[in-house]
């Protein structure tokens, strides 16, 4: 079926009023990526009507200059476009004589660099896993990197080896904004420890970098967490290794509270759960289509001469876009992952992501409080505040080891009352869990924005072995600030839970 697509390819932000946007100068025409990854996203997240979320009059994050306030911040009261990442990559290449040895493939356009005492060896075992790496990113439909022109000495994606240990994280850089392109692209390069025993985190590694530069060919601009999100993600499906990628999965858990995109580039990271989900929930099937392009869709063109990208629309802008023609918003995504990465490793019911079973113990997500039927009333709070995108949990255990000291819940209720601190707004389900460990059935509490205050009664408690709290800092309840993952350092805010039977 034909699906007519908007000729503006990416949402941009409309010119403040009274102002007209100057006519662009003419540039060779090229396919544009957001174009094309449209079109998976549009199959993707489930055929035409995805494509009204790609309306060229897409709403700006900034409020309209007509509506700032006497006495507002200058941000808050001007619509200009966030600045991004730097230009100039804080990676630098290395040049020839820091790197004489180089390796190419005779296939693939990949090169692997490296110091004059590392063995051939290493170079040919790096050179294998880049190969393997492109291509499985082929089979996913996938661009290649953006060619670098001679850098390197040749177009080829180029993959530098260092002596010593393997340092963590991961060097990756990107080259200057590529000319004539119509938005923001750039070729990438990536400095990485030089094989050693063999075994799978150098595979890894190299599965990282590749994936880092597919996604800045896709939108240099990007923000830095998004990149390492969707690096992360695309090395876990190229190079699977269950050493690297149960320690990054053990320490997202272990900090829920923390944003989905604070991570730095460079290391493998736990928050490829999140494209992971996306994948699961919204996808057809193929991995990675979904995120790779929300990449696409959210890039822009930087005018010429700017220290850092242009930064507006950015991932989650296009996200946003995209729910909102599903009927939903973010706040309902990001509750519906916090609940699934509840259901992770060893708590899995198989219900929630696929594969999950596989980490074991190190996918247990941190529970804040894990409280007794038989102590309430309590009120509780968190050992840390939670940053925007971030989650929180706590379980009420409604069973008992001894038979005859379980309580009679047939007609039993609890009362929940959540507040928190402002200008947050958290959002709220109370997830009944049986006594096999699945979800039977939730009850969500909307947040309001303008309160800082939920309040459900749950009853059908009985069969359960209890009830599990899931709580996400959805941002500001300030309408025109939406989370967004250039405002990092994010400030984190706290809240109290009382129950009581």
């Amino acid at each position: 079926m034909a699906v007519a697509l908007p000729t503006r390819p990416c949402p941009t932000h409309a010119p403040p009023q009274g102002r007209e946007r100057a006519p662009a100068p003419q540039r060779p025409r090229r396919k544009a990526p957001c174009a094309l990854a449209l079109i998976a996203l549009i199959a993707s997240l489930g055929g035409p009507h995805a494509a009204a979320a790609r309306a060229p009059d897409a709403p700006s994050t900034g409020p309209p200059a007509s509506s700032a306030q006497p006495g507002a911040p200058p941000d808050e009261a001007a619509g200009s476009p966030a600045e991004g990442r730097p230009v100039v990559s804080p990676v630098q290449r290395p040049g020839e004589r820091d790197a004489p040895q180089r390796a190419c493939s005779f296939t693939l356009p990949v090169c692997v660099h490296a110091p004059a005492d590392v063995p051939g060896a290493a170079l040919l075992e790096s050179l294998a896993h880049l190969e393997a790496a492109m291509r499985a990113y082929d089979a996913l439909g996938l661009p290649r990197p953006l060619p670098d022109g001679a850098r390197g000495g040749s177009p080829s994606y180029d993959l530098y080896l260092e002596r010593g240990p393997r340092r963590r994280p991961t060097r990756v850089g990107h080259d200057l904004r590529a000319v004539g392109e119509r938005f923001d692209a750039a070729s990438a390069f990536a400095l990485i420890a030089a094989p050693g025993r063999g075994g799978c985190p150098s595979a890894s590694d190299a599965a990282y970098a590749l994936g880092h530069a597919v996604a800045v060919r896709l939108d240099a601009g990007a923000e830095e967490g998004a990149l390492a999100m969707a690096a992360s993600y695309l090395a876990a499906i190229a190079a699977p290794c269950a050493a690297e990628e149960l320690a990054a999965i053990d320490a997202f858990q272990r900090a829920p509270e923390r944003a989905l995109t604070g991570a730095a580039l460079g290391a493998l990271d736990g928050a490829l759960l999140f494209p992971w989900y996306l994948d699961d929930a919204y996808g057809t099937g193929t991995p990675a289509q979904v995120a790779m392009s929300l990449l696409a869709i959210a890039a822009q063109s930087t005018p010429a001469g700017a220290a850092r990208f242009r930064a507006e629309p950015d991932t989650f802008d296009a996200l946003r876009a995209s729910l909102r023609s599903r009927g939903k918003d973010l706040d309902d995504l990001l509750l519906e992952f916090a609940i699934a990465r509840a259901f992770l490793g060893s708590r899995s019911d198989g219900a929630h992501l696929s594969d999950a079973e596989r980490f074991g113990d190190f996918g247990r997500v941190r529970f804040e409080w894990s409280l007794p039927y038989a102590t309430l009333p309590r009120r509780v709070a968190p050992l840390r505040p939670i940053e925007p995108t971030g989650a929180t949990y706590l379980w009420l255990d409604l069973s008992a080891e001894d038979a005859s000291a379980r309580p009679d819940l047939k007609a039993a209720e609890i009362t929940f009352v959540a507040d928190w601190e402002l200008p947050a707004l958290f959002r709220w389900a109370i997830v009944k869990v049986d006594r096999r460990g699945a979800e039977a059935g939730r009850v969500e509490v909307a947040g309001i924005f303008g309160s800082s205050r939920a309040q459900r009664t749950v009853v059908g408690l009985d069969g359960l072995s209890g009830l599990l709290l899931v709580g996400v800092n959805a941002g500001s309840m300030i309408r025109s600030r939406p989370f967004d993952p250039d405002d990092a350092p994010f400030m984190p805010h706290a809240y109290t839970v009382w129950l009581s039977k």
